[in-house]
């Protein structure tokens, strides 16, 4: 995959694939260059996430009946992992730990304040995980971010 002019747009399958970091350095790097000019492709990002999110909703379990908010239990951890910025698109990439996972969601520890709504990447040593940011607070020396999960792919 390249792009030779900037006008080209980035196709439904090479997105889901940058999406589940299936691609290669080199076309990573040509869809991160790509996604940094054009608006039309983050939004097909972001679009793409939320087609894969839905399908696996569709599978999803349905919510404990025992009163329990929380669709699934936590377990805590502290996994390093890097995160990326899909919506609004950053090429920035930086790291962070893994506080404690479900299988709906994470909590991380990031140095950056993220916005309540963005779309991230984590990637974590056996797997990469897509899912929009629920809320960021204040922690020591950071934020703690809690992420509902849309996508999870093994590296």
């Amino acid at each position: 995959m390249s792009f030779a002019k900037q006008s080209e747009h980035a196709d439904e399958k090479d997105l889901e694939l940058y999406l589940k970091h299936q691609l290669t350095n080199e076309s990573i790097s040509a869809i991160d260059a790509h996604l940094a000019g054009c608006q039309v492709c983050v939004n097909k990002l972001a679009e793409r996430d939320k087609c894969l999110w839905y399908l696996a909703e569709l599978t999803a379990a349905e919510d404990a009946a025992d009163g329990d908010k929380r669709r699934y239990p936590r377990l805590a951890t502290n996994e390093p992992a890097s995160l990326q910025l899909l919506h609004p698109f950053s090429v920035d990439v930086w790291d962070a730990r893994i506080v404690d996972v479900s299988e709906g969601g994470l909590r991380t520890h990031t140095p950056r304040r993220l916005m309540p709504g963005s779309l991230i990447r984590v990637k974590m040593q056996f797997s990469v995980a897509c899912g929009d940011v629920r809320y960021c607070v204040p922690a020591d020396s950071g934020f703690y971010a809690g992420v509902r999960l849309h996508d999870y792919f093994a590296r």
